[in-house]
């Protein structure tokens, strides 16, 4: 039996070691919180490297974890080195009767770190809150905060000085805890603009008991209007391109709550619109709907004519001199304008609209533009040309431009309200919408209410109209958003074809029999497809029990291909394909399983749309939160998944986690394609994305010739992510992981820096939700089309 080793014996031990390893590692297991320990660790030798611990009870090797949690807190003992030494091992799994002394050892050396901690079992008397704070000099901090035995939500404040900044509960997923005890108990302090002024500020961050959490004080140093504002304007050009690569990995944002500051500094009302070259065409506003004199006037202040525009005013509606807005329409193609939009009585253009809108309209081949709005303050950031998430959302619609010429030729001379003209004019440009429909990624649009219900009617009548124009015998299906959400909510349903195509769904895998046999079964569950190809490519699996279900899986028909050893995802995928008898194929991870029937023909429905070159589905973890929503480029200057902090029934950001929309990627863990697009891409680049962002290099590649990648949240599956291979924590997976991300950016730069699906104005803060805070400062904001930018294309 063991003995318990005492304080003295870990210290022995680790002068056992010698001095040359007492010199290389520098750190301490500072102590124990709740179910959770920390500390931090550094190797001198290799300051950039993340130094992997064992955890040992009375000496014996209990748990592993890696020294990569920011600390700045530890800035005087890292030796210069960059902040993200800490660590924080989670020790819920281990039996809450286990007594004993925790130490902590650097892997695969006799070292181990000063500090102790002993662990009992939970003392009757109630202790105080555990928690930590992380932050990268930004105004928006993250951490968790948890009582160690009381169920109740736990707050938390940041001051500095003596002055309240900001607080927060601690309620939100928080996903780098995913799977430990605090993981539901993470927070986001968002800091004010005005700490954004180039200064060090010290921030002190607290538990509702005053109590600093574990990283307090955090310091902020930032600009609202980035590094860039801090230098001299003579700076030399290599110092510039240093500063824009700093900000693309550390991006600065600030949360919405902030809008109508960050709106004062990117968006000011005497900012100069831009210029184009010849006489600007003649506009005409029909002003329409509801509303008394003082909503008309209202609008029609909004509207007066900057110099150099010609603008006409048409009001329309009971009482007026056009008593409906068909005449109002009539009366503005008859007086020959020759650019038309619509605003609703009450609802105002920002100032400098018509000259932002009329900037995107000057690009060749456009036909229609479309600016981003806002209701009660809220702005509603949109994506540039989306046509499923236009017929799921009526995004398009306010703070719409048009030319008058597509009104003719999409026969919509005599549309009956504006959601008439908007969608009538939309189904005739649908075919040619990646050139003809432009997005300006600014608020032009202010509307004065949500949509009411007579409204909302109307363009559900005009969508449901042009979707059968645009796909005769497709569906709208109404869906029950929020109460006091801006935006539709629907469904739309596409038949698939009389001939079914036969589909190949191909799954890796090594060992782990009972994941494969969970996913297996689960598709056989929920699939009824007639023509349905498995095929399980087998990586060198060597466990007995593995090996005899993947015989009993050959002896029911199931190809399986072996293919064993160094595990490289995109070759075993090509293998496959190359073999697949489908013509459709769907990439699957073995630590999935479909939840629900008809998974696989929402998938089929989505990808066989004109234009559709790759579908992907929402994937949730165990514990019920979206792992995958769709990839978003430029996340930490790479790209990374949206949802991860939704809930499955949220709804998030303008409906974006419940309604079907084009994403620039979606993850192979679950991705139906032809098989004649991916081979005519290449497939996945085996050479240089052996195992991470294949699946967004293949994307990338399909859209070349301007295919569109679906995302739809009505096909719904588990993934238990990396339960199968396990996540990069050794110095070789990471220097390969090191090697991927930096292939994915030097090929696709332009693309990370311009992902068309998400907008210019949104923070791409690693540790924040997408969509849920502003960039400071916002990239750039030019008029822009749907697919990958000219660079790429």
């Amino acid at each position: 039996m063991n003995q318990p080793r005492t304080p003295a014996a870990v210290l022995h031990g680790t002068r056992a070691a010698g001095k040359a390893g007492a010199r290389r590692w520098l750190g301490r297991l500072e102590g124990v919180q709740g179910e959770l320990l920390y500390g931090w660790a550094l190797d001198r030798r290799d300051t950039q490297a993340r130094v992997v611990l064992e955890v040992l009870l009375d000496g014996e090797a209990i748990a592993a974890t890696v020294a990569d949690v920011a600390r700045p807190d530890l800035a005087a003992q890292l030796d210069g080195a960059d902040p993200c030494h800490g660590f924080v091992a989670d020790l819920g799994a281990l039996d809450g009767a286990a007594r004993g002394m925790l130490t902590v050892r650097v892997a695969n050396t006799a070292v181990v770190l000063p500090g102790h901690a002993d662990h009992a079992p939970p003392p009757a008397a109630l202790g105080g809150t555990a928690g930590g704070v992380y932050g990268d000099g930004g105004l928006r901090l993250h951490g968790w905060s948890r009582h160690p035995y009381l169920p109740q939500t736990q707050t938390v404040q940041a001051f500095v000085g003596a002055l309240l900044v900001a607080g927060a509960r601690a309620d939100r997923f928080y996903p780098h805890l995913r799977g430990q005890a605090a993981e539901r108990h993470g927070f986001q302090l968002e800091l004010p603009v005005e700490l954004a002024d180039g200064k060090p500020h010290s921030v002190r961050v607290v538990d509702q008991d005053g109590v600093p959490l574990n990283g307090s004080p955090v310091t902020v140093c930032c600009h609202a209007s980035g590094l860039r504002a801090l230098l001299p304007p003579d700076q030399p050009a290599l110092l510039t391109d240093v500063i824009q690569g700093y900000e693309r990995l550390l991006p600065r944002g600030l949360g919405l709550a902030g809008y109508r500051q960050w709106t004062a500094l990117f968006e000011a009302a005497g900012a100069p619109g831009p210029a184009r070259p010849g006489p600007a065409p003649s506009v005409a506003i029909i002003v329409s709907g509801p509303g008394d004199d003082q909503a008309y006037a209202h609008s029609a202040a909004s509207l007066a004519a900057r110099p150099g525009q010609a603008l006409r005013v048409y009001a329309a509606g009971p009482g007026r001199a056009l008593p409906t807005f068909a005449a109002a329409l009539r009366a503005a193609l008859d007086d020959g304008n020759q650019v038309l939009g619509c605003v609703q009585a009450g609802d105002a253009l920002a100032p400098q609209a018509l000259a932002w809108a009329l900037d995107g309209l000057a690009l060749p081949g456009a036909q229609l533009v479309y600016a981003d709005s806002e209701c009660d303050g809220r702005p509603w950031f949109k994506p540039a040309w989306n046509p499923e998430y236009a017929l799921a959302s009526d995004y398009p619609l306010d703070g719409m431009l048009m030319r008058a010429d597509a009104v003719r030729a999409a026969g919509a001379q005599a549309a009956a309200d504006p959601a008439a003209l908007a969608w009538q004019v939309l189904a005739g440009l649908w075919r040619d919408g990646a050139e003809a429909i432009v997005h300006v990624p600014r608020v032009l649009y202010q509307r004065r209410r949500p949509p009411d219900a007579g409204q909302r009617q109307a363009r559900h009548a005009a969508a449901a109209a042009a979707l059968q124009r645009i796909a005769p015998g497709s569906t709208l299906a109404p869906l029950a958003p929020p109460a006091d959400a801006g935006y539709a909510a629907r469904r739309v349903r596409h038949p698939l074809p009389a001939a079914l195509p036969a589909v190949s769904l191909i799954i890796p895998t090594r060992d782990h029999g009972d994941l494969l046999q969970r996913c297996i079964d689960s598709i056989e569950r929920h699939t009824a497809w007639p023509a349905l190809e498995l095929i399980v490519v087998d990586n060198g699996s060597v466990q007995p029990a593995s090996r005899r279900y993947l015989r009993a899986l050959a002896r029911r028909g199931v190809t399986v291909l072996a293919r064993p050893g160094p595990f490289n995802y995109a070759a075993l995928n090509n293998d496959a394909v190359a073999l697949a008898r489908g013509e459709i194929v769907g990439l699957l991870n073995n630590d999935v399983e479909a939840l629900h029937d008809g998974w696989l023909e929402e998938l089929l429905a989505a990808l066989l749309q004109p234009g559709v070159v790759a579908a992907g589905a929402k994937l949730l973890w165990p514990n019920g939160m979206v792992q995958h929503g769709g990839v978003v480029l430029g996340l930490g200057n790479l790209a990374g998944h949206y949802g991860n902090h939704l809930a499955d029934a949220d709804w998030g950001d303008h409906g974006r986690n419940q309604l079907s929309q084009r994403v620039s990627a979606v993850t192979a863990a679950c991705m139906l394609l032809r098989k004649r697009d991916y081979l005519a891409a290449g497939g996945m680049d085996a050479q240089a994305f052996p195992v991470a962002f294949n699946d967004v290099d293949l994307c990338l590649k399909l859209q070349r010739g301007g295919g569109r990648i679906v995302w739809t949240p009505h096909a719904r599956l588990l993934h238990a992510e990396s339960a199968s291979r396990g996540h990069d924590t050794t110095p070789a997976q990471r220097q390969r992981l090191l090697r991927e991300s930096e292939r994915l950016r030097r090929r696709w730069q332009a693309a990370l820096l311009d992902d068309r699906a998400y907008h210019p104005s949104l923070s791409l803060d690693l540790r924040s939700a997408l969509f849920s805070g502003l960039a400071l400062p916002p990239r750039p904001r030019a008029p822009r089309r749907a697919g990958l930018p000219a660079a790429e294309d």
